[in-house]
């Protein structure tokens, strides 16, 4: 998954700065959780990341926005700083999957809060080989000196022993 950026986010106080939002996503059940960068005080942040997700058949992924300064002050409110959510089912990851960035509304935690939510998030889902089908090809080869790694979420890049450099792109001839 590729966080781009969220759009027009609702400055919940009138007098205030912006919002300085983050944005969690999680795999629902999965254990696997990761969070954005903050970007300090705008109405649209952008994030530019990168997230590896392990999804099985039927997984569930909700990516909800905070804002960093508000979700502190107030324990008895748990909602308190919510900018607002996106909740992706198993059959909208497949549909939005290979498909470049697509800009989402945000919605409600729940549909009975009264807390009024508005914005965009905009993201792009990739399957790990980009591709959005199953290749019956073998895999090409990497030319001499080079090695393929993961790095501790699992993301593919390309290590060059003659040169001492790494890529995320894999090479060719």
């Amino acid at each position: 998954m590729y966080m781009l950026c969220a759009q027009n986010l609702l400055k919940k106080d009138l007098f205030r700065l912006p919002p300085d939002a983050f944005a969690k996503i999680s795999v629902d059940g999965s254990g696997q959780c990761y969070t954005t960068d903050t970007c300090k005080p705008t109405c649209d942040p952008q994030w530019n990341q990168h997230y590896d997700l392990y999804l099985s058949k039927g997984d569930h992924v909700t990516i909800t926005l905070w804002n960093h300064k508000k979700i502190h002050k107030n324990i008895q409110k748990p909602t308190s700083g919510f900018l607002g959510c996106v909740r992706l089912s198993w059959n909208q990851i497949q549909r939005y999957k290979d498909t470049g960035y697509q800009k989402l509304d945000l919605v409600k935690l729940n549909p009975d809060d009264p807390v009024p939510i508005r914005g965009q998030l905009v993201l792009s889902l990739l399957s790990q080989d980009g591709t959005a089908g199953v290749s019956s090809q073998q895999p090409s080869p990497l030319p001499d000196g080079w090695e393929e790694r993961k790095t501790e979420n699992g993301r593919l890049y390309y290590v060059n022993h003659k040169t001492k450099t790494t890529q995320w792109v894999k090479p060719t001839k």
